[in-house]
Formats: C-alpha cells, sequence, structure tokens
C-alpha cells in the first residue's frame, strides 16, 4: 500500500542524508589527520551503516517470500540480519494492516422476518490474517493482486458472501443469537478464506419493521458497481 512506501522511501532517504555526510567527514578528517573527529566519523558512519544496511527491522503482519512462494509469517515487529534472508534469495514483503485490521468492516443483512416484517442484522467484523501457510500465501497474493484496492476487494467479498446467506426467518433472541450468528460467520468466513482472513471478532445489533430504510453512501455504491463489474468480467 502506499502508506508503506512513504515510510520505505523515508527510510531510505534519511538513510542515504546521514550515511553521505559521515562518510565525507571521515574522509576529510583522515586527509587532514584530525584523528579524533575521524574516529568519532568512523564510528558514527558505521553504526547508521550497520542499521541501515545489516540490520532490517521488521514490522508486524510480514511474511517471507522466495519465489512468490510464502515460507514463514512474522506475526510481531522484530529486528533480523538482513543477509539471513539475502543468502536465502528471499525477501520480506509486510502485508497491509491499515485500513483492513485495524477498524471493523460494517455489513447489514436483511431478511424477511414473521408478520411480514423486515429484519436487519448489522454487524460489526474485525478481522484478522489466518494462521497456517496456505491463508498467507492467500494473503500474500491477495497483496499482490490488489494493493491499493485490497480494502475494497473484501468488501466486495462480504457483499458477495452475505447474498448467499440465508438465515433462520425466527428473530434470535439473547439466548439463542449465537446458533443464529453461527451459519452467517460461517459462510463470511468462507468467502474471506480466499484473502486469507478470518473473522476474529464480531458484535451484531437488529432493527426490524414494516419497512426499514437508509441513506446510501458512496462506499456502499462503489462496492455494489465493483462486484457488478467483476461479475460482468
Amino acid at each position: 500500500m502506499w502508506i508503506q512506501r512513504l515510510i520505505w522511501f523515508l527510510g531510505r532517504m534519511i538513510f542515504y542524508m546521514l550515511i553521505l555526510p559521515l562518510a565525507v567527514g571521515t574522509v576529510y578528517t583522515l586527509a587532514t589527520d584530525q584523528w579524533l573527529g575521524a574516529l568519532i566519523f568512523m564510528v558514527l558512519f558505521f553504526i547508521v551503516l550497520y542499521n541501515g544496511l545489516i540490520r532490517v527491522r521488521i514490522r508486524a503482519h510480514s511474511v517471507v517470500v522466495r519465489n512468490d512462494k510464502v515460507v514463514f509469517f512474522i506475526p510481531e515487529k522484530t529486528v533480523r540480519n538482513r543477509f539471513d534472508f539475502v543468502s536465502r534469495k528471499q525477501s520480506i514483503v509486510e502485508l497491509p494492516s491499515y485500513a483492513l485490521l485495524d477498524r471493523p468492516f460494517a455489513i447489514e443483512i436483511f431478511f424477511a422476518g414473521h408478520d411480514c416484517r423486515v429484519q436487519v442484522c448489522r454487524l460489526s467484523l474485525k478481522l484478522g490474517y489466518i494462521m497456517e501457510l496456505t491463508g498467507w500465501q492467500r494473503a500474500y497474493d491477495g497483496y499482490i493482486r490488489y494493493q491499493d484496492q485490497l480494502p475494497l476487494a473484501v468488501k466486495r467479498q462480504l457483499y458477495k458472501s452475505a447474498a448467499n446467506i440465508v438465515p433462520s426467518s425466527a428473530a434470535p433472541g439473547n439466548e439463542n443469537l449465537d446458533d443464529f450468528l453461527k451459519p452467517i460467520l460461517s459462510e463470511l468466513n468462507l468467502g474471506l478464506a480466499n484473502l486469507g482472513l478470518q473473522i476474529e471478532e464480531n458484535t451484531c445489533t437488529f432493527e426490524a419493521g414494516p419497512t426499514i430504510a437508509r441513506i446510501l453512501a458512496d462506499e456502499q455504491k462503489n462496492v455494489e458497481l465493483a462486484s457488478i463489474s467483476a461479475e460482468i468480467e
């Protein structure tokens, strides 16, 4: 995603802004026999060089990839030796979390209730990556395919999966809410698995009435149009 590329670019820019003046300072102080200054510049130069080229900071939710195949998943932020990966011809790819894992996805499911009343199940879903190799591979493939459009692809997948749900016609009470949500969450998880994602937390609220109206947001229009375009293609 663009924010990841921006962070990488800023990191590289800061590294070169530090390493070049230190290199020039080291050469100048050695040429003019300023040994104490040369020692200070050399120490700082090697510290920056180590942190910029040898040590690599790996962010959470990253995968180690070789020949487009995921080798393993790194769930937490860590620091490793860059040459451990270079020697194995592996690369590190940070899977997105911004606009994907850091906020819930909301979806409304309309279905017929008793006495010709319309019922609405409003779900708020917090997602996470599937913790197995096949899930990591699908998450990586989805990121490579959709890039910045991945959150929209997730919404489109939720929208598509929700269309296949056939919930119970009975309005759930507190005692049978879990039984009511189980097939709904199962169907949504089945679609999300295509992107290497799963539902980790969910909250649900209900509304019922003879008619239910809502203001259609632009975001919903984009999701529906994207789903129609995908079906046409």
